[in-house]
């Protein structure tokens, strides 16, 4: 547990964690609330959802998104989300020795976040025709969350291998803590407001949460000398069994 048990696993770089990942979102942010103003300014208020009714049922049926609404608001998302994403990844090579390998992480990035917005396309398509505007909005918390998570569970993998389980639990952490955060603030903001702060948030609880698993972890190591999370201890009958010698691509 040499990883986990350094001195600058402390209570204060739990705070500091989150604020690396907070700016990183506000970054990120920035340039989601660039990409929405210039698209406005230049369409409209014609991109603005309607509201539909059904002329068999004689009652409003929810709202449709403007064509182009679908297109302006992913691709919004996407490079707030990428540009977030990577500036985390800056950062934390800046501030934390542990992460050293700056460019394969930001590659390994980059690539997850465009498979992430291949596979979140027809997730949007079919919440936007579902739900309407109301749809979008949630595709676009959830292609947050996602990417999010990917990037630092990425991080890990490639610098903590053998705490990566430490790592998952404190990065699911962050996500829960998310969602209690961001429903307390769906109630007393407006949308945009939302919007704007979902990606800081994102990252700030995601970053918060993994630093705290790392320093509750280590505590428990330091008090007890158990390192149950370490992937190498063996549990029941795995233990005292001979690893298999792998091969290259051997899935």
């Amino acid at each position: 547990m040499e990883n986990q048990t350094r001195s600058n696993l402390t209570l204060a770089s739990i705070f500091s964690r989150f604020l690396v990942g907070f700016a990183s979102g506000f970054i990120g942010s920035i340039v989601l609330g660039i990409v929405l103003f210039l698209s406005w300014s230049v369409v409209g208020n014609t991109l603005s959802p309607t509201d539909v009714a059904s002329p068999e049922l004689g009652m409003n049926t929810g709202q449709q998104t403007h064509p182009l609404f679908l297109s302006i608001i992913t691709l919004a998302v996407f490079l707030s989300t990428l540009v977030g994403n990577m500036a985390y990844v800056f950062l934390i090579t800046v501030v934390d020795e542990k992460y050293i390998r700056r460019s394969t992480a930001l590659t390994h990035i980059f690539f997850g976040n465009l498979v992430t917005l291949l596979f979140m396309l027809p997730v949007y398509a079919l919440a936007s025709r579902t739900f309407g505007s109301s749809g979008v909005a949630m595709s676009a918390i959830l292609h947050l969350v996602i990417t999010s998570f990917l990037t630092l569970l990425i991080l890990e993998v490639l610098h903590q291998s053998k705490y990566i389980l430490v790592n998952a639990y404190g990065i699911f952490l962050g996500v829960i803590l998310f969602f209690v955060v961001g429903s307390l603030l769906i109630g007393s903001s407006s949308s945009t407001l939302v919007l704007l702060l979902s990606l800081p948030l994102v990252l700030g609880m995601l970053a918060f949460g993994n630093r705290t698993a790392e320093v509750f972890y280590a505590w428990i190591y330091k008090s007890y000398g158990s390192d149950f999370l370490n992937i190498d201890t063996k549990f029941g009958q795995d233990y005292g069994q001979k690893e298999t010698e792998g091969r290259d691509f051997d899935l």
